[in-house]
């Protein structure tokens, strides 16, 4: 009995030993990210990526983000503060803004503190601010990742307090600390997709970002429209309208076509594969998301992006031959009629047009992202 309840004790205290030298060994990742899918979906591929390397993930986001919902059934400890953006939103609350930033710091500080990550992971947007401000209270490396040609705001401040900075499209800017190691994405490392399309039939994805777009939902019926009175072509479209779906339902009753309308579409991977072109926005995981696979692209940047970076991320790949970029106020039907019709009837181009964005994409962005994390943590021990 006795020397029973002794190897009960040693084994009891084997495990207990063994679970603290795992959390000695194990690192601390914290990861900024809210507010839009730009922002999240690409710090979730790296936090998934981690999980897998034996790093502990902490994500710190929004009361009630989507960020909260897309990491739920993942092994992430998810922790949030007080914070939203200022931009567009009058001098009442950019007078307030100190005060706000004060707490929020605060709260990221005592958030920080308690977890002692080994870096800090900014994927931009205005709820990293105040958590940069707490990490480099308490010491810890900054890594900041930009999606974009053009650093949002919290990053462009952010990048001066940072250990290592990883942007998603080349800058021109010569610095030790950076490095183009692309944008994480769910479709990476899957094969080029060809462009060469049934003589009979062509397929068309409308992918108006996560909302939809309206300007998409009332052109593009009208352009099918056209291109049905101009080709003998089978056209079937699949068109992602958001909320605002009825205005483009209405006009695609008036013909007889192939259409698929969705309000959202969460997995991409079965329209990339099935599209012989898509129609879309700049924003920067669309255009990674077409780069993985090759798709043949005509893109409508969203006007109103701040600081005009969807047209800047389009303007990088339209100089390379990677995509037909259309300015949305010179989008008509016609002028969208024609360029489809043309990229219909001439096969060399849409395999050109694939060819070319394939060639820009960087398969392996997570892993060598993650790579570059993981040795700036093991020297922030």
């Amino acid at each position: 009995m006795y020397l029973e309840s002794t190897e009960m004790f040693i084994r009891k205290h084997c495990i207990v030993q063994f679970d603290k030298i795992m959390k000695e060994i194990k690192k601390n990742l914290v990861i900024l990210a809210a507010g839009t899918g730009g922002h999240v979906y690409p710090g979730l591929c790296i936090a998934k990526n981690l999980i897998l390397k034996n790093v502990n993930i902490f994500w710190i986001g929004t009361k009630n983000g989507m960020e909260k919902d897309i990491i739920k059934g993942e092994n992430i400890s998810f922790h949030h503060i007080d914070f939203s953006g200022v931009r567009g939103k009058g001098l009442k609350v950019i007078l307030k803004l100190p005060f706000k930033i004060a707490k929020a710091s605060y709260q990221a500080f005592m958030i920080l503190k308690k977890i002692s990550p080994n870096a800090i992971l900014s994927m931009g947007g205005y709820i990293s601010f105040p958590c940069v401000i707490a990490g480099i209270f308490l010491n810890r490396p900054i890594i900041i990742h930009e999606q974009n040609i053009v650093f949002g705001l919290a990053n462009n401040i952010s990048r001066f307090f940072s250990k290592l900075i990883i942007v998603g499209f080349p800058m021109s800017i010569q610095n030790e600390k950076y490095k183009f190691l692309g944008n994480p994405s769910r479709y990476e490392g899957l094969p080029r997709k060809k462009a060469t399309h049934n003589k009979n039939v062509f397929n068309i994805a409308v992918i108006g970002g996560s909302l939809g777009a309206k300007v998409f939902n009332e052109i593009i019926p009208k352009a099918v429209y056209e291109i049905l009175r101009k080709t003998e072509y089978e056209i079937n479209i699949i068109h992602q309208t958001g909320k605002t779906h009825k205005s483009a339902e209405i006009q695609y009753n008036n013909f007889e076509v192939n259409i698929d309308l969705r309000e959202y579409i969460d997995d991409m991977s079965e329209v990339y594969e099935w599209c012989d072109l898509i129609i879309c926005r700049g924003g920067a995981i669309t255009l990674t998301e077409i780069m993985n696979q090759g798709i043949p692209a005509i893109v409508i940047p969203y006007p109103y992006a701040v600081d005009n970076h969807q047209l800047q991320n389009c303007s990088f790949l339209e100089k390379r031959d990677a995509i037909i970029l259309i300015d949305q106020k010179n989008l008509t039907e016609k002028y969208l009629a024609n360029i489809i019709l043309k990229l219909i009837n001439n096969v060399d181009l849409l395999n050109s047009l694939s060819e070319n964005i394939y060639n820009l994409n960087n398969s392996n962005s997570t892993e060598e992202i993650c790579n570059e994390i993981e040795n700036i943590m093991k020297i922030n021990k």
